[in-house]
């Protein structure tokens, strides 16, 4: 019964819908599309941006990441603003308990001192500007290069006006992700990315959170869902354990357990659902939940549970519902925003206009 609604389910979804693959699937990300173009001469966002990180449901996240929530303030970000003054365009995570930190940052300073942060790996994207040196590399980062804020103390030059972004991944989490992986411990020694290093797949996933945050609220899915990936990424692609044979993760999640997972998304759906409970529905580790559910049911558990909260507002204004602030509440939608947002992306149209249209 499980297995045959969810097929039901996705029957009903608009074609191109069903066959996206969600924005925290980002292998097949257009880099130079997802960055919006605006961000390189600094005309982003205000810092006033509505952010659903103060929502405390926010705070809940996926079982793999609890460890590594936390309201620790990098060191590196504290620095940029306490001791340089600068302020970030853009910054998410930071202040609140959670497994993902970002930061966005436009800045001419020259040449600076900064100290490292023992627990985060700290990864720097190049988003536009002139160059960057670190230390004494031969090699300086320019646009779209990658590379990392070492733990110990390091000295940057920079040339002219820059736009980056930081990316702090929990050192406890790459550990737990190693492990995973590859049942083999993580630490300090085991991370390293090089000055102007260039990955699509690292450079897609950071594009991913900045897109992510300008288009849609995040939720502790999403947010734990994107620390997820770039661990995945770093821990793959930039450690000593690179090129080791990892855990198959790919394969179906059993039928029983994708009805049961499907069965409890409905009986769920005005909650802020979580990978954790998703994962534990399905007697599954959180990690290969997330791969197997987008292998069975064509996308991820994150965009599935957005399709089917539209669905079920859908479903309400069909009988009549009145405000759209309680749709929104009884869908699981953080606020009517965020259902107006996401109801137009799906269905093309707003809810006031598919009420007035169905009139």
């Amino acid at each position: 019964m499980g297995a045959r609604r969810l097929f039901q389910n996705l029957a009903i979804l608009p074609s191109a819908t069903t066959r996206r693959s969600g924005i925290v699937s980002v292998a097949t990300a257009d880099a130079n599309v997802l960055i919006p173009p605006d961000f390189a001469t600094g005309h982003c966002m205000p810092q006033s941006a509505p952010s659903n990180l103060e929502d405390p449901r926010a705070a809940r996240g996926l079982a793999i990441c609890d460890a590594a929530a936390s309201e620790a303030i990098p060191s590196n970000y504290r620095e940029n603003v306490e001791r340089f003054r600068m302020a970030p365009v853009r910054s998410i995570g930071i202040g609140a308990k959670s497994s993902l930190k970002a930061s966005f940052w436009r800045t001419d300073l020259e040449d600076t001192e900064v100290c490292g942060d023992p627990d985060y790996g700290a990864v720097m994207i190049h988003l536009g500007g002139g160059r960057v040196w670190r230390n004494a590399d031969p090699i300086p980062g320019e646009m779209g290069s990658m590379t990392m804020q070492p733990f110990e103390t390091t000295r940057w030059r920079l040339e002219g006006m820059v736009s980056f972004a930081h990316i702090f991944v929990p050192l406890v989490l790459l550990g737990d992700v190693s492990e995973s992986l590859f049942s083999r411990d993580f630490g300090r020694e085991n991370l390293w990315v090089p000055m102007a290093t260039r990955d699509e797949r690292l450079f897609a996933a950071v594009s991913a959170v900045q897109a992510g945050l300008l288009i849609t609220e995040p939720t502790s899915l999403l947010l734990d869902s994107w620390a997820l990936i770039l661990s995945e990424i770093l821990v793959r692609r930039f450690s000593s354990h690179t090129g080791r044979h990892a855990r198959p993760t790919k394969g179906k999640i059993p039928s029983r357990g994708t009805a049961l997972v499907v069965d409890y998304i409905e009986a769920n759906i005005e909650r802020d659902l979580d990978l954790a409970e998703l994962a534990g529905v399905a007697s599954m580790s959180v990690y290969h939940f997330a791969h197997r559910f987008k292998e069975t049911v064509g996308m991820s558990p994150h965009a599935y549970v957005l399709s089917r909260r539209v669905c079920r507002a859908q479903w309400l204004l069909d009988r009549g519902a009145n405000g759209l602030a309680q749709v929104a509440m009884a869908c699981g939608f953080s606020s009517q925003a965020h259902l107006t947002t996401a109801f137009r992306r799906h269905l093309g149209l707003t809810p006031g206009n598919y009420r007035r249209a169905r009139a």
